[in-house]
């Protein structure tokens, strides 16, 4: 896990355990800039690790700078200091650093977007191979390629040339374009184009690679799920690809189809005791998010728990995203380490020889993309843990209540519709409901008779959720409006420097917009009573929001 970025030996300089600010601004000026690449990539990982939060190891002198204005401060800090390491004509980067920097390439970006620089196309322009602090023409070469996959973000205002890019290095710029679609927050223009740009481009390139080794592999699961929040009408159409390459990868390495033809009722001989019918077939669920506060958990737990009267029900995921509570929805769970998840499940299949593997959705975990290639089963089936189809070959059939389908053409799986209330929702865990007594709209109004008072419309929606028309649609919403709206934001994973850019986007377009961070469930709930109507992304912004709205 050692890198090295300019070529030096690596063993002579240990491996941060901190980052401080002052430190990292001083090292990037020195001769050695080893150390300040290292601390570069110690901050990104520790913000990958916090969901964009500086987390404990972070420090900075601050003297001065009022909590609000903390991060854009910082991160213009930051993004300065970036600049004058990338700038340097001696800074080079090597194959394992760029391969890591790639991985983390979304918090690099929103570094420089909460910054008061925007983007980093003046580094850009300062490695320019046509001379440094040239705008036009721009001209890329083996030495600043690299550097210039680093600093092209969501929000560059560089025209995105991706035929010119790939003919000339299509090994290198690959992690660039996923990196580019990845992206969980793209509430812009310029960032939501570049996504849309790609998703028509990029699908039928992929075949031209052989192997994962050239593919950013920490985020293709965000490739995989953030391509339903485009609005390009094939979209989806990546998820073929990906599939393709990595049923290819799978197949050439350790893994095999596991042969289904005597596999009825054969169990684990180390797994529990379970009771029940002998000759039960055995069904094997694979999760993702199923902790009892999570959305999946409050859909999908009692349609789980009612299979176990028709089938013997095991249930594998990752132990850190699994409770207690949710472990009871089965018969047996079989918890898995993030590290080894993959070669994990994949061996729990060989041994109990399902008759049915149930994936709750596809989209949020790395091991569950790559499972999902492999036929474990005679019959592989998802559900609406994540409400897009797979296009996947392996997956022979999507389980929707018949009230959601929408147009069946827009899976690649056969459609098993359930009735509506198939998979009843249930409160999520340890949340109790506070009555809420509300004054009505009208006689709160007349009470403030100074001025105007809003109505306050709840905005319900993850962060990926957050596009450009739909502030576009809320604004011409505000501005038809007989009477004064204002738009009160609860958004799903708006924490750190997350909200910052949210903010930031979100008020360029609704000034007067409240935007509120990351809420518990029980404090979302209560926020909810504070507002008169709902209004949410198509086709929902959560399931929480349109359960608790």
């Amino acid at each position: 896990d050692r890198v090295a970025f300019v070529g030096v030996p690596v063993d002579h300089l240990s491996q941060p355990d901190n980052f401080n600010l002052e430190q990292f601004e001083y090292q990037v000026t020195q001769p050695d800039t080893e150390s300040a690449a290292r601390m570069l990539l110690f901050m990104l990982t520790q913000l990958d690790c916090h969901y964009g939060q500086w987390g404990p190891q972070f420090s900075a002198y601050t003297p001065g700078t009022s909590l609000e204005g903390l991060n854009p401060v910082l991160c213009t800090r930051i993004a300065g200091a970036v600049t004058t390491l990338f700038s340097r004509p001696d800074f080079t980067v090597s194959d394992g650093g760029y391969v890591q920097l790639m991985n983390l390439h979304r918090w690099l970006a929103l570094i420089f977007a909460v910054s008061l620089y925007r983007h980093a196309d003046h580094i850009i322009r300062n490695i320019n191979a046509a001379g440094g602090g040239v705008v036009d023409p721009l001209t890329l070469n083996s030495h600043n390629l690299r550097l210039f996959c680093l600093c092209y973000f969501p929000d560059s205002q560089i025209a995105l040339q991706p035929d010119v890019l790939w003919q000339y290095d299509r090994r290198t710029v690959a992690r660039l374009f996923l990196a580019l679609i990845s992206g969980r927050t793209l509430p812009t223009s310029a960032a939501h184009g570049k996504r849309e740009q790609l998703l028509a481009w990029l699908p039928d390139r992929l075949a031209e690679l052989d192997s994962l080794d050239f593919l950013p592999t920490a985020v293709l699961h965000d490739v995989y799920m953030h391509c339903s929040y485009a609005d390009l009408t094939e979209k989806h159409r990546i998820k073929r690809s990906l599939n393709d390459l990595i049923r290819r990868s799978l197949l050439a390495g350790d893994f095999k189809d596991i042969a289904v033809g005597d596999n009825r009722g054969q169990t684990a001989t180390d797994t529990p005791e379970v009771q029940g019918p002998p000759k039960k077939p055995v069904l094997l669920v694979v999760l993702e998010w199923f902790t009892s506060q999570h959305s999946v958990y409050r859909t999908h737990s009692r349609a789980l728990a009612a299979l176990r009267g028709h089938f013997i029900v095991h249930a594998v995921g990752l132990d850190t995203a699994v409770d207690a509570v949710s472990r009871q929805v089965f018969d047996v769970f079989h918890p898995v380490s993030t590290d080894t998840a993959l070669p994990q499940a994949y061996a729990l299949a060989g041994e109990l020889r399902p008759d049915v593997v149930l994936y709750a959705g596809i989209g949020m975990f790395p091991f569950t993309i790559y499972l999902s290639n492999l036929r474990l089963a005679p019959l592989q089936l998802v559900g609406l843990g994540h409400g897009a189809s797979t296009f996947c070959g392996q997956i022979n059939g999507f389980v929707i209540e018949e009230d959601l389908v929408g147009e069946e053409r827009c899976f690649s799986e056969t459609v098993i519709r359930v009735p509506a209330d198939a998979m009843p929702f249930v409160p999520p865990a340890d949340v109790r409901r506070v009555p809420v007594t509300r004054t009505p709209f009208l006689t709160r109004q007349q009470a403030q008779w100074r001025e105007p008072l809003p109505v306050r419309v709840a905005v319900c929606a993850s962060v990926m959720k957050i596009n450009p028309n739909f502030l576009a649609t809320l604004a011409e919403i505000e501005r038809r409006s007989r009477v004064a709206v204002r738009f009160c934001f609860y958004m799903g994973f708006a924490q750190g420097l997350t909200l910052d850019y949210l903010r930031n986007a979100i008020h360029a377009v609704l000034p007067g917009a409240e935007v509120n961070a990351h809420m518990p469930v029980q404090a979302y709930q209560s926020a909810l009573n504070s507002c008169e109507l709902f209004v949410s992304p198509f086709p929902y912004g959560n399931m929480n929001g349109v359960v608790d709205a």
